[in-house]
């Protein structure tokens, strides 16, 4: 298969037939049939290269960050799927002057230890990170958030590579953030972030710790501690969708090994041995009765392939 070879010629890291539950947090999934690692900017470029242009039966390819949102519904997944869960993560501090500074993240540098990495050196305007598990990379890319910011209010600049391997610096001007979602003017395809630029500021380890608290403690009445894939749906304009799910009598609703949460009525967990089938049937049931009762559309906020 010429993929194959191209693949090995690079030296890029693959895996066939790999079961995707190894992948995903919430620890069910289909058979992938190529998953593949590019571990930097030439490797992307490599893979485009390979998959089309030397590739005639190619018709397309997934992208995912660390996996963390994106449930793997089909039982044998055609497509290639291109994973940054082990993309460059480097990180370091690019000072500036006064009291802000930026913070350059490699795509595949996870959340958890961007906020690590600025409580160390009192670095503010991360503390929303708490919680939210994930690549930065796939962050930017869905705009993740709380309540009080999304990660789309402290982006300067992201370096992309575009379907066609051209490396572009995209800066503020040129995104459109909304609700769960990023915009690049000027382009229409797909496109890889590879590294942030986080505008951030210098802040005091109490100060800091104030913040985090906040979203400790929020984040106590989510069931972080169980298999999920974080928040299945977003919040309709002016509603939560959590409220929404529990007045319409979904929490603790079960298809299988999935339920819904009973800390956290968006949140769908695996009690053991949910199949991705499970999980769609609680999805596709509190969408009906959410439109039902509620008059309301539930759309989805994790990933689906």
């Amino acid at each position: 298969m010429n993929i194959l070879r191209g693949l090995k010629e690079s030296g890029i890291e693959f895996h066939e037939n790999k079961n995707m539950s190894e992948y995903s947090p919430i620890r069910t999934g289909g058979v992938a049939r190529l998953i593949i690692f590019p571990k930097n900017e030439p490797e992307i470029v490599s893979v485009l290269s390979i998959l089309n242009m030397r590739n005639a039966e190619s018709c397309g390819y997934y992208v995912i960050g660390g996996g963390t949102n994106t449930l793997f519904r089909d039982e044998k997944i055609s497509l290639p799927v291109i994973s940054f869960k082990k993309f460059n993560a480097d990180i370091f501090e690019n000072k500036q002057n006064g009291i802000e500074t930026i913070i350059e993240a490699g795509a595949g540098m996870p959340l958890p230890a961007i906020l690590g990495y600025s409580i160390k050196r009192n670095i503010g305007g991360c503390e929303f990170f708490y919680g939210i598990p994930g690549t930065v990379g796939g962050a930017v890319r869905m705009n993740a958030g709380s309540k009080e910011s999304a990660i789309g209010n402290i982006i300067e600049r992201i370096d992309i590579i575009k379907e066609d391997g051209v490396k572009s610096a995209v800066y503020r001007n040129g995104m459109e953030f909304s609700y769960r979602n990023l915009d690049i003017k000027g382009v229409s395809g797909n496109y890889f972030i590879t590294k942030v630029y986080l505008k951030v500021y210098k802040s005091t380890e109490s100060d800091i710790a104030e913040n985090i608290l906040i979203f400790k403690k929020r984040k106590l009445l989510q069931p972080l501690s169980e298999s999920s894939l974080g928040c299945i749906f977003k919040n309709p304009l002016g509603f939560s969708a959590g409220k929404i799910i529990e007045e319409i009598g979904f929490k603790g609703r079960s298809k299988g090994g999935a339920s819904v949460s009973e800390k956290h009525a968006n949140f769908i967990v695996n009690r053991g041995g949910a199949k991705p089938d499970d999980i769609m049937y609680l999805i596709k049931k509190i969408q009906e009765k959410a439109f039902l009762d509620k008059g309301v559309k539930l759309t989805t906020e994790i990933k689906i392939i």
